[in-house]
């Protein structure tokens, strides 16, 4: 008996491995020189594992439910397992030796993995409907699960690196519903077949977009196994490094140091500028021939639909040119050194016995912030804040202190933790935050 390959599936396979090859050099060139072989193989085996835990959960839940609708099977029975069972894997990959890798290695492995399990999908699960169908679905998709796959590697990563659980559990439950979204959302456009020139891009671009600001933050984030030598938690270090942001910003102001020059985006280099005008070429020509011969078109292409055509030739090239346009330029150094012309602080009396310590934050993130303080406290020491919004008083918050330290300077401060949110202070914290950094964009700069 003779094992035959028709041309067409020799074409999608084709065309996915070259998808996954131009996606993969493209993040491997952007942001991730240094690569270990055997950890990209082992991430590719784990895609295999999570597509295996894939096709087995919704064989389960397609016993369970076989007639779904097609928001269940968008958002649950497709992108909710799937994103479930890549967030799976990628635990795996990284929980036994989290120490040695940042969260930069957790986006690349994450979208090695994103990679490889959307390529063995895009093979196995080939739609019953026309070749550029098909074909489309190829580009768009595995790229879908490749970004999806570099955000929850990223989440894993801080996942793994924090301590409190509101950090923990708050911040990988709203990443991965994000990634769960934007993938149902491309899902629903496949399945309907409605607006699939306005979602695709809207879910690439937003995905994109998430990604490299994501990319642009792992940068300034140390190791797992700097953290243990510094004796805190990646929650503790973000607070820490937002405190001495804003002192930084104060000692500036002081010596009349400028941070203008640091700016939230770079210049694109010239090899990406040269791949956007790659794209936007083809792009280009195509709506020109789509304008002046249609009929050729329809002559070359009899089974190419005017909505496929536009996706495939004019839609993605465009998208593309914009990922390369964008890719890289936002500047890393601008998360940790500018800061807005006035920042927001709140004053804080600390309660320790009979003894009182009046001091300021700056940020406050959920139930955790930094407190400079006039001497060093034993850690979990039971404290109580008095915290002022404006004229508006918050007395009596019950905390502790995590730890105190002093810095080169000699200057004291304590890590403290609230035992409850104060979810009223937080609520008029980040409206007036708001308030004041519209403000700061407005503020004239003078010269002094």
């Amino acid at each position: 008996m003779s094992f035959q390959i028709s041309i067409p599936s020799l074409v999608i396979c084709l065309i996915n491995l070259c998808t996954l090859a131009f996606y993969y050099s493209f993040y491997r060139f952007h942001f991730y020189r240094f690569t270990e072989g055997f950890l990209q193989y082992t991430a590719l085996a784990f895609s295999l594992f999570s597509a295996g835990i894939a096709i087995g959960l919704q064989a389960i839940f397609l016993q369970l439910v076989p007639s779904g609708g097609p928001l269940w099977n968008s958002f649950f029975l497709s992108s909710f397992v799937e994103e479930f069972a890549k967030l799976l894997g990628i635990y795996l990959f990284f929980s036994k030796n989290q120490d040695e890798f940042t969260v930069t290695d957790g986006i690349f492995y994450g979208l090695v993995l994103g990679g490889g399990f959307g390529l063995v999908e895009n093979i196995l699960y080939f739609i019953n409907t026309g070749l550029w169908s098909q074909v489309l679905r190829s580009i768009t998709a595995l790229p879908i699960h490749m970004m999806n796959g570099g955000l929850l590697g990223a989440l894993t990563m801080m996942f793994l690196f924090y301590k409190n659980p509101v950090f923990k559990w708050g911040n990988l439950f709203r990443g991965f519903f994000i990634c769960v979204f934007f993938h149902g959302l491309y899902n629903l456009s496949l399945f309907q077949e409605i607006d699939l020139l306005i979602i695709l891009p809207v879910c690439i671009l937003a995905l994109f977009f998430l990604l490299e600001i994501t990319i642009a933050k792992s940068r300034i984030l140390v190791p797992g196994h700097i953290l243990t030598l510094m004796d805190m938690h990646l929650e503790e270090y973000e607070i820490l490094s937002r405190h001495n942001r804003h002192e930084g910003w104060i000692q500036n102001v002081q010596k009349h140091i400028s941070t203008s020059g640091i700016r939230l985006f770079q210049y694109p280099n010239l090899r990406h500028t040269i791949l956007t005008i790659f794209f936007l070429i083809p792009g280009i020509l195509s709506v020109y021939l789509l304008q002046d011969a249609p009929e050729w078109i329809a002559y070359k292409f009899p089974d190419l639909a005017l909505q496929d055509y536009f996706a495939l030739f004019v839609i993605y090239p465009m998208v593309l040119a914009m990922m390369f346009f964008f890719a890289g330029i936002l500047n890393p150094y601008f998360f940790r050194d500018r800061m807005l012309s006035v920042p927001l602080f709140s004053s804080v009396d600390m309660h320790v016995g009979d003894k009182e310590e009046n001091s300021a934050i700056f940020h406050i993130n959920a139930n955790l912030f930094y407190l400079p303080t006039s001497k060093n406290y034993e850690s979990n020491t039971e404290v109580s804040f008095d915290m002022w919004i404006g004229l508006e008083c918050f007395t009596g918050l019950k905390g502790k202190v995590l730890w105190s330290r002093e810095n080169e300077e000699g200057n004291c401060g304590v890590m403290c933790e609230l035992n409850s949110i104060p979810y009223t202070f937080l609520l008029k914290w980040n409206f007036f935050r708001f308030k004041q950094n519209l403000k700061n964009l407005f503020l004239r700069k003078v010269q002094i």
